[in-house]
């Protein structure tokens, strides 16, 4: 494909962000809603090369294939939007094969929408995206931020405001293909191949089909460490797509196929003190605490992998039946086996591996030496299996030439198995199998039960179901002057949670599980028929393994209106409410539903009987996260200057937050309450003469926590607080900027040069630790080979062009400095974990068309 350089020089991210959005919605039926209102609306209108006016109600930011194939060789789209208003990326690596965070108005990523081609990407379980397992850039032909709610017929049952959304290329229209070769820093190599069938049949039938193969080393690995645990970062990505139209009436169907595998090798990242060789105690550099300076990557093992095989099956329709109706049909099937691999020690001697022998055996001998007493290193992976279906599809009916209605269905069939097989290591410690012993029955660490029953991480199996039912009414009145969108959804969410180890009871039973076979010694029916037991050697209390379904529904309004002046300004405004139900994890960190104080197994059976027969089982934040969102905003465009600004307003209620406790030293999933966050989003792009475009951004965002944070009870069962009560937000920062050109040197030498400001973040709840500003460059330099087939062209990218130090994504902690609360009951503190920014990075990519 010939990327004209009008296209290149104009399609800025910033340029791009008034485009119309009908090409680039998140289902065929929004698609063909918004091509009808926006075919008037913009009917002549044209500036800044080929970008067109974006007619939505909401503010929207868009970039096509021109901006996106500015980047790096095999880079994620997640990173390529970093230059729109409102977003931000982390990317934990130069390339994007390890991850990394967005946020948006003050939203991770688990309350953001990512869909595929209106599939949604968020992890159905715990919503999180995982942006290194997207789809090969050279097949993106669109991406879009909305920074506020989603759309009215979005499947998703985790967004409380803001979508990612990307669209796949169609097959070309003529045999051919491209061949595109990159090499870079870190080792990096990159082959992307893809074979266009062109138009055949007696139908019109075309079809495409690609491969992408990449793999580099981590740009932390130190040279001395062994090569065979210096494991490289590796990708492996397939895709094909078939599109057939049916008739001359727009009716078409389409059918898409991806399949990815990412073998990586992640890094545990250090703390500031050990990045910044500071001491740990009080105030950070003032206490008395020894430093410990510098992070040993060395001590980065081969365990440490994050192993994925995920792929999906897309099916789009459209079918026109009269000028009035039209049906669209979008059903999906998603799979995903992936972990977060992980090595670990464990007692040939531990009561887990004894299991119902405790009382008769002293320990399994696990590496094979001839004794019970060591202690063997093991790999034990929490390993996900998820089955999901999904269905989009709507009725859609022109009213009249400007008014149109639609009614809606979307349906999300999630099946989760969450299994942790772990198995020993071979001889350079790796893992014999990336799955662990998943479906290698024969690696499994077996216990002394002599009944098959092996040493497991975790084991259980989750149902989630999600059903939109969606109605919509748009229409342009007062000459098209006013357009209005009006509609309203009606969101369901039911999971049903099988739970198949014991739970302890003081609430970590979603991340510290215990699997075992040991016999029960004494045991407290609840009410509800859960019981409270104590195994045989252990003077823990546990909750027995249950089952339990839950779910949640409401109807939110979902509404817009803009007012076109002419064909240089427009105003519009939206208000929406979204609803994001508790993640998987949240419903297997079960509690009492009433604290029982100073229960004990020495007197479970006695003194507190009576109050544990009462209770039933409860989890700490059971009530679903919602929001509300207003917008206001303005469009202007000349013929070389576009320009948008934003204000918005959002309201949180029953925010879950995951945060790290270093007193228990596990994660909890906690309601924190109330959150507002208020801002402005402001962008715009010039062309001062026809070689040369520039653009720019500003986004300022306010948030705000409403209350304190309940994390526990002290002395006589008074509540433990965490003054989070007026702070920030973690990872968001309050000020953010962007800049960049495009500039044709020559007709066939193009330059792209972008930078981004990113402003302090804070990484903890109560605001005492901070992530330092940093601004980033990033640069392409493109050489169009005229003698060859149009799309063929050399292009060098470096990535932080400056070589900027910087602080990129994090774990957020409850706190990094201790403090006494309001108890007067001290609280220690842990430092996050940081991901260190990449340094300077080159690739050089040879594309050729054929």
């Amino acid at each position: 494909m010939k990327l004209n350089k009008s296209i290149i020089l104009a399609g800025t991210a910033l340029a791009s962000l008034v485009s119309t959005s009908g090409a680039f919605a998140q289902s065929t039926a929004t698609q063909q809603v918004e091509e009808k209102t926006t075919e008037v609306i913009v009917r002549g209108v044209r500036a800044t090369g080929p970008v067109r006016r974006e007619s939505g109600t909401k503010a929207k930011s868009t970039i096509g294939q021109d901006t996106i194939s500015k980047g790096s060789a095999g880079q994620t789209i997640a990173d390529t939007l970093n230059q729109l208003p409102g977003y931000n990326f982390t990317n934990n690596d130069a390339y994007g094969s390890s991850g990394g965070n967005v946020v948006m108005r003050g939203l991770d990523g688990t309350r953001v929408s990512l869909t595929f081609d209106g599939m949604q990407l968020n992890d159905s379980g715990n919503y999180a995206i995982y942006t290194n397992q997207q789809l090969e850039p050279e097949l993106i032909c669109s991406a879009s931020v909305q920074g506020g709610a989603t759309d009215v017929d979005s499947m998703t049952a985790s967004a409380t405001g803001g979508t990612i959304n990307y669209t796949t290329c169609k097959p070309e229209a003529e045999f051919g293909g491209v061949v595109k070769l990159s090499a870079g820093s870190d080792n990096f190599q990159n082959v992307f191949v893809r074979l266009d069938s062109g138009t055949f049949g007696p139908f019109g039938t075309s079809a495409f089909f690609a491969y992408t193969g990449q793999s580099y080393d981590a740009w932390t690995r130190e040279p001395n460490l062994d090569p065979d645990i210096n494991a490289r970062l590796q990708k492996n990505q397939y895709n094909a797509r078939i599109y057939q139209p049916v008739g001359d009436d727009g009716s078409f169907m389409s059918l898409s196929a991806h399949w990815n595998e990412n073998r990586n090798h992640f890094m545990f990242g250090p703390t500031k003190p050990q990045i910044y060789c500071q001491t740990t105690g009080a105030g950070g550099n003032a206490g008395n605490v020894a430093p410990t300076c510098g992070y040993d990557y060395n001590s980065i093992n081969a365990g440490n992998i994050n192993p994925s095989n995920t792929g999906n099956i897309r099916g789009q329709s459209k079918w026109v039946f009269s000028d009035k109706l039209t049906l669209t049909i979008d059903p999906q099937f998603q799979y995903v086996l992936a972990n977060g691999g992980g090595n670990s020690t464990l007692a040939e001697t531990s009561l887990q591996i004894r299991g119902s022998k405790v009382s008769t055996v002293t320990g399994v001998d696990l590496n094979g030496d001839g004794d019970t007493v060591d202690t063997v290193a093991i790999y034990r992976p929490n390993t996900t299996n998820t089955h999901r279906y999904g269905l989009n599809t709507n009725l859609i009916y022109a009213l009249t030439d400007t008014q149109t209605i639609r009614v809606g269905y979307s349906a999300d069939r999630a099946r989760h198995r969450q299994t942790g097989e772990a198995t020993l290591l071979d001889g350079n410690s790796a893992p014999i199998d990336v799955f662990g012993g998943r479906t290698n029955h024969d690696l499994r660490l077996k216990t002394a039960d002599g009944d098959g029953s092996y040493w497991r991480r975790r084991d259980r199996l989750s149902f989630a179901n999600v059903d939109v039912l969606s109605f919509q009414y748009r229409g342009r009145h007062f000459d098209e002057k006013l357009a209005l969108d009006l509609g309203l959804r009606s969101q369901k969410m039911e999971r049903e949670l099988n739970q198949y180890c014991y739970s302890p009871i003081n609430g970590t039973g979603s991340s510290a599980p215990y699997c075992s076979t040991q016999k029960v010694v004494q045991s407290v029916d609840m009410q509800g028929g859960n019981k409270v037991v104590q195994l045989e050697g252990s003077t823990n209390l546990y909750f027995t393994p249950f089952k339990r379904k839950v779910s949640f529904d409401k109807l939110l309004p979902n509404m817009g209106a803009t007012w076109t002046f002419n064909s240089s300004n427009q105003v519009f405004a939206t208000y929406a409410e979204s609803m994001s139900s508790p993640r998987t994890d949240s419903y297997y960190a079960v509690v009492f539903d009433t604290p029982v104080a100073g229960l004990t197994s020495a007197n479970l059976s006695t003194t507190n009987l009576t109050a544990v027969q009462s209770r039933t089982l409860s989890v700490a934040n059971p009530e679903p996260e919602t929001s509300k969102t207003m917008e206001l905003g303005y469009r202007f465009r000349s013929p070389n200057f576009v320009a948008s600004a934003t204000v918005f307003s959002a309201e949180d209620e029953n925010r879950i937050v995951s945060s790290f406790d270093p007193e228990d030293g596990v994660f909890y999933d906690r309601n924190i309450g109330g959150v507002k966050r208020n801002g402005f989003e402001g962008s715009a792009a010039f062309t001062p003469v026809e070689t040369l475009t520039l653009n720019g951004s500003l986004t300022y965002t306010d948030t705000e926590l409403q209350n304190n944070l309940a994390f526990g009870t002290g002395t006589g069962g008074a509540i433990r607080y965490l003054p989070t009560a007026g702070k920030k937000l973690v990872e968001m920062p309050e000020w953010m900027w962007t800049v960049g050109l495009d500039y044709e040197i020559t007709p066939s030498l193009l330059l792209n040069l972008n930078g981004k400001y990113v402003g302090d973040r804070f990484t903890t709840d109560i605001n005492d630790d901070v992530a330092e500003n940093y601004f980033v460059w990033n640069g392409s330099l493109r050489y169009d080979l005229p003698v060859l087939k149009e799309g063929t062209y050399l292009q060098l990218n470096v990535i932080n062009l400056f070589d900027e130090q910087y602080l990129g994504s994090f774990s957020s902690q409850n706190n990094a400095l201790p403090y006494a609360d309001g108890l007067g009951t001290p609280k220690s503190g842990t430092f996050p974990f940081m991901n260190v920014g990449a340094p300077r990075t080159f690739v050089l990519s040879l594309r050729a068309a054929f």
